[in-house]
């Protein structure tokens, strides 16, 4: 099985700080280890190093090219070119997806396309690269991942999303041949907004076959450990609107008149003077990751007030640290969130909930615990890399019954009846199998007989291919 993923880099000048980029990369480390016949490419640009995609396994092939937008064509990449991280594609990246693929022998079974536009240019291009109207089965799926639908009150505030975006981007995934959604909370609201322009039933249909990926995180790399009583409250993150970073200090100042508590503030922007200038606040503008992971070692309670997130990362990350969450009631925390968990209530009640939280000490210890045992569960990075690839296995399975071995495929048969040893090359095995063809041609050259054709004969007749790089080997099982 050979699959393609491209992820949305939001953060284009930093792809470690992706959310995006890590949940793939978990991903693929799990299908690895379960699936031998696996090889997975990866679109991404040139900035993002090997080790962050796993690219340095020789099952996993980076394909880099400048992506739409960003000074590619040798023009300097302006400012505004950060709306378009979740857009089209450029020529580059067309052109490098059939070198590395489809120039050297190779196929797809399965592409997870996380932008939000372009998809029907990339679909286009990926057919024009196959002899797709020969197929008997479709040559490939194109799943959309939809890590951060965009309903009407994401956008209310930005000054290039509207309503008409918002339509197609739903559009676009409803349409996919599949859907991954990061969070459940997507999948209520694309049930919600989608029917009001497309018929229920084709919606439903398209959320019948749809999985949740969860984003997934690995609680063994955090330390679970709680102060006798809260000495430090960490305020950590982006600084953007949502977060309503005003409230967090607010809920800071408060704890300090009353308790002493001392805040910790960590972001990877740049800090504005008015969050750094009360003596109780302690500031990290810019933070790298190890300025991060000291701060979670240090912090005993977290507040999180953002309006809306897909499963966000940070503050879970931060209770599995062992530090107190309260959180501002919204229906996107309900993904990893208890319904019954205490230290939850609307924007104005956070600081009191966080006030109650350090009288009760033992009791929102408790709580949070129960919070952590949640997260462990669902985000768990075995049970995410397990459920996208069964999703995966299980399209390649369906179509693998679907195909009808024929007198078509006698050429195929014979072939590999006269090659040697348990493992054969695609390419080879296609220009073998012109020694038995009526017109002496590779029987991929027939109007009625495509790639697709014979990669599913093969699965058909035992073989499974090898997962290596290049031209794929097949093997028989």
């Amino acid at each position: 099985m050979r699959v393609l993923l491209i992820p949305e880099l939001y953060r284009p000048d930093d792809p470690t700080a992706n959310g995006t980029l890590g949940d793939a990369a978990t991903w693929v480390e799990g299908w690895l280890d379960r699936d031998p016949a696996l090889h997975v490419y990866w679109l991404v640009p040139p900035q993002v190093p090997d080790e962050a995609i796993l690219a340095d396994r020789e099952r996993v092939t980076a394909i880099r090219a400048e992506p739409f937008g960003d000074g590619g064509d040798g023009t300097d990449r302006p400012d505004e070119a950060d709306i378009f991280t979740e857009g089209g594609y450029s020529w580059a990246e067309l052109d490098a997806l059939k070198r590395a693929i489809y120039d050297r022998g190779a196929y797809l079974d399965a592409v997870v396309d996380q932008r939000r536009t372009g998809r029907f240019d990339l679909r286009k291009w990926l057919c024009q690269q196959t002899d797709r109207w020969a197929a008997d089965v479709v040559p490939f799926d194109v799943i959309a991942n939809v890590h951060d639908l965009q309903v009407p009150f994401k956008y209310r505030y930005c000054s290039y999303r509207d309503e008409f975006q918002s339509r197609m981007a739903m559009a676009g995934a409803v349409f996919a041949d599949g859907v991954w959604f990061k969070a459940g909370v997507d999948a209520d609201r694309l049930r919600e907004r989608a029917t009001e322009v497309l018929r229920p039933e084709v919606v439903e249909d398209a959320l019948d076959d749809a999985i949740e990926t969860g984003s997934p995180i690995d609680l063994s790399g955090f330390e679970e450990s709680y102060a006798d009583a809260p000495e430090v409250l960490h305020l950590a993150g982006s600084l953007w609107e949502k977060k309503r970073a005003d409230r967090l200090l607010a809920v800071g100042e408060r704890l300090h008149e009353e308790f002493g508590v001392e805040t910790l503030l960590t972001s990877m922007e740049q800090i504005p003077d008015e969050y750094a200038s009360p003596e109780w606040v302690e500031t990290f503008p810019e933070a790298d990751r190890e300025t991060y992971e000291t701060a979670l070692r240090r912090g005993d309670l977290a507040v999180c007030a953002s309006e809306y997130e897909t499963m966000a990362r940070t503050p879970f990350e931060q209770a599995a640290s062992g530090q107190v969450l309260v959180l501002r009631d919204e229906p996107w925390i309900y993904d990893c969130v208890p319904d019954d968990y205490r230290l939850v209530g609307d924007p104005d009640d956070l600081a009191d909930i966080a006030v109650t939280a350090v009288r009760n000490w033992d009791r929102a210890v408790r709580e949070n615990r129960r919070l952590v045992a949640r997260v462990a569960r669902v985000r768990d990075p075995d049970r995410s890399a397990r459920r996208t690839h069964r999703d995966l296995r299980e399209r390649v399975q369906t179509k693998r019954e679907s195909y009808d071995l024929g007198p078509d495929d006698d050429s195929v048969r014979a072939a590999l009846a006269d090659s040697p040893g348990a493992e054969v090359s695609l390419d080879d095995l296609r220009e073998r199998t012109a020694d038995y063809t009526d017109d002496a041609l590779p029987v991929t050259e027939s109007a009625d007989y495509a790639l697709a054709d014979l990669v599913y004969a093969l699965r058909s007749l035992g073989y499974r291919d090898a997962g290596n790089p290049g031209t794929p080997t097949f093997v028989r099982r």
